[in-house]
């Protein structure tokens, strides 16, 4: 997984945001330098894409970052706009046409940070692992669930076991932990768990699947869809 850079004008500013994004166990890099060499770098494509995530800070201002997303590939990179304060619905829009993904605010809290980055992230990370999510195409849809199985990483295979065995009933995020880490849930693993249901649905939409056959159910868990069940039995 590639890690988070933070671009700021004051690297003491980005202390707390920092201790939050490891805690939530992603590698963080906050730098100061990398405003100008990013602009400068005849390599700045190849800087830029080694991380998953750009947030800039609120020390930048909206013209600097302008600037800067002349050099960032918007499929290879989440944009995220730190902020003093939750935006308003007319700044809410400005970052929407300055091409801002997702934004935080001091005071937000540790679970909406955490789920926001597990579902906007996902897509960079399936990225980088395109040659597996893409193994079926449409046209080809997998003939039995054991086939379908075959393109899953060990813990999707672990969470989708788990769905199936339930057989549409509700399976909790807690459930989940204990059947992948044999252990309670805690930020890390819940996050890791949002990423790979995400993962999941999109991989069962790669196969020709127009729905969602993973139902979330916020705060409590997942279920799987009885129509998947119907199709492969």
């Amino acid at each position: 997984m590639r890690p988070i850079l933070v671009l700021t004008k004051n690297l003491l500013t980005e202390q707390t945001l920092q201790e939050q994004l490891q805690h939530l166990n992603y590698e963080v890099f906050c730098s100061v330098a990398m405003l100008e060499q990013i602009k400068q770098s005849p390599n700045r494509k190849q800087m830029i894409e080694s991380y998953q995530a750009i947030i800039f800070s609120e020390t930048l201002t909206d013209q600097e970052i302008r600037e800067l997303l002349i050099y960032v590939n918007k499929d290879n990179n989440l944009l995220v706009r730190k902020l003093i304060h939750q935006p308003s619905e007319q700044e809410t829009e400005k970052l929407h046409q300055m091409g801002i993904d997702l934004w935080i605010f001091e005071g937000e809290s540790l679970d909406l940070m955490r789920e926001q980055l597990a579902i906007r992230l996902v897509s960079c990370q399936n990225k980088e692992s395109s040659d597996v999510v893409f193994l079926y195409q449409k046209e080809h849809s997998p003939r039995s669930l054991e086939d379908f199985k075959e393109c899953l990483s060990k813990n999707e295979r672990l969470t989708f076991d788990c769905l199936i065995q339930e057989n549409g009933r509700l399976v909790s995020r807690e459930a989940l932990c204990y059947h992948l880490w044999e252990g309670p849930p805690n930020n890390s693993r819940l996050t890791q768990i949002s990423v790979i249901v995400k993962r999941l649905k999109l991989k069962l939409r790669n196969v020709g699947f127009h729905e969602d056959l993973i139902d979330t159910v916020w705060g409590q868990g997942y279920r799987l869809s009885p129509k998947l069940l119907q199709f492969y039995d």
